[in-house]
């Protein structure tokens, strides 16, 4: 269909609590894919307390195809060994990027230190003929920043010919967060919107950007579309996803989102 040229595509698929597959220009990136039930052994964490709403959409086994996948920081919702492990032996030629401190973790697992990046916040990375990836801070509850100026947690803008897309990973709304995202224009905002309490505090959960919060940035930022991610995997870690939809209905019409079921590829189309 003719009309379709005048537009450019990428492949999107969900595949649970923050975890992307992004395919476009014969290029597949994975981001924070967690894909066992490695959460119901993680020490010090209340009985029962990390129990899964669905399976993982799909198996790790199956991912034969990727060439790159990220993760944003160590916790294990966003680096898991077990996945990381069999996707490594799925594609072969795939590399892993991430922060400094994740690094060891892959190195533990077995991955080779060729197959190792790590990412800097200022230093883009160019794979792929077509996609530059640059490194952006982020505040989960706090930037941790180490003596060599490498962050501990780390959002991805990934610039992919004429494509912006933006991942949080993990993190606050800061001053700081808004002022490192105006100078790009988003099409594609994947923001996390489970909160943060101080009771979940208590147990050692990390927190994020709320609802509210998640919408005014996308506003703020002007991204063309917003996906909330990391409210529907773990009831006793979320906040649910009503206040999100609710606060763009009454708040900011216009403001384009899509709310994905797990496995579910979608393909977002952008005029040239």
């Amino acid at each position: 269909m003719s009309e379709y040229r005048d537009y450019s595509s990428i492949s999107i698929q969900y595949i649970g609590q923050v975890g992307l597959i992004c395919r476009r220009n014969g290029f597949n990136v994975a981001i924070d894919p967690f894909l066992t039930g490695s959460e119901e052994r993680l020490p010090d964490s209340p009985p029962s307390f990390w129990v899964r709403r669905y399976e993982p959409p799909i198996q790790a086994e199956s991912l034969t195809d990727l060439d790159l996948v990220l993760c944003t920081h160590e916790h294990s919702d966003h680096l898991d060994p077990e996945t990381l492990k069999a996707i490594a032996a799925a594609s072969p030629a795939c590399q892993f990027a991430a922060p400094r401190a994740c690094l060891p973790l892959l190195a533990q697992i077995g991955i080779p230190t060729e197959r190792l990046q790590a990412l800097k916040v200022g230093t883009p990375l160019e794979c792929g003929g077509s996609l530059i990836i640059h490194p952006i801070p982020a505040w989960h509850e706090e930037r941790e920043v180490d003596e060599d100026g490498w962050d501990r947690y780390l959002g991805y803008l990934l610039d992919w010919d004429g494509i912006m897309v933006y991942h949080a990973g993990d993190t606050l709304v800061t001053e700081k967060l808004i002022e490192s995202l105006h100078a790009f224009t988003i099409d594609l905002g994947f923001l996390p919107i489970n909160g943060r309490d101080l009771f979940r505090n208590r147990l050692g959960i990390d927190g994020n950007m709320n609802a509210r919060e998640a919408a005014g940035l996308a506003r703020e930022l002007k991204m063309e579309t917003v996906v909330p991610l990391h409210f529907d995997l773990f009831p006793n870690n979320s906040e649910g996803i009503a206040e999100f939809v609710d606060e763009l209905f009454q708040r900011y019409q216009g403001q384009k989102y899509h709310v994905f079921q797990p496995g579910e590829i979608w393909i977002y189309m952008k005029r040239k």
